[in-house]
């Protein structure tokens, strides 16, 4: 499997942050990278990717930052849907 370097957008960073209730700072139960949050964004997933953010993105609870690798509480993990977040730009 190849791995892919991805630089995402400023827009993509926060179309992922709506996707979330809280980080591992402020909030409790499932979390996942907020790295899963940025894949389940994108339309090609058949590589290991990984995420290089122009922005460090905001939790929208307690207003931490969050980069690629912190905790967070999706809102739905299963509702998201690459076709309606095209904002995710792949450079190699």
């Amino acid at each position: 499997m190849d791995t892919l370097i991805v630089a995402v957008s400023q827009n993509a960073v926060v179309r992922a942050e709506s996707e979330i209730l809280g980080c591992d700072r402020c909030s409790s139960g499932i979390q996942i990278p907020f790295s899963q949050i940025l894949s389940k964004l994108r339309i090609p997933k058949d590589a290991e990717v990984v995420y290089i953010l122009p922005v460090l993105a905001s939790c929208p609870r307690c207003r931490a930052s969050i980069d690629e690798v912190t905790g967070v509480v999706p809102r739905e993990a299963a509702g998201l849907d690459a076709t309606n977040h095209p904002a995710l730009r792949i450079e190699i």
